[in-house]
């Protein structure tokens, strides 16, 4: 596991990265907006035939990298996405790890008899 976990420096061999990083004085909600670039991000690589792999270990090393890419201190190094034409047939490539149930996952929350939903403003 170690081994697999220096890939992460490695860039799992993809040939380009890009370097997330948000305004370091905009808190939690600029890492929210943020994970929902990444993952738009993440969909169209998808969609252009590109593998993508969000790798927050980069930020282990965020003094490094924004030395390395003269990024400023008023910014916070997120994560990194390292991205390229996959391999199909390399065997990390086809593994999958399993999923817990939908119910165990989900809480559902249906209209209940006698219980009024909230009258939003």
């Amino acid at each position: 596991s170690a081994r697999q976990a220096f890939k992460n420096f490695e860039l799992f061999g993809a040939p380009h990265a890009a370097v997330i990083t948000v305004d370091a004085d905009q808190g939690p909600y600029a890492v929210l907006d943020t994970g929902v670039y990444v993952a738009n991000f993440l969909l169209a690589a998808h969609s252009l035939g590109l593998g993508a792999i969000p790798q927050a270990a980069l930020a282990t090393y965020s003094s490094f990298i924004r030395d390395y890419f003269a990024i400023k201190d008023d910014r916070s190094v997120l994560l990194g996405i390292s991205f390229g034409y996959p391999d199909p047939d390399h065997p990390a490539n086809g593994y999958r790890t399993s999923r817990a149930p939908l119910d165990q996952a989900v809480h559902w929350v249906r209209d209940r008899p006698g219980v009024s939903p909230p009258a939003w403003k």
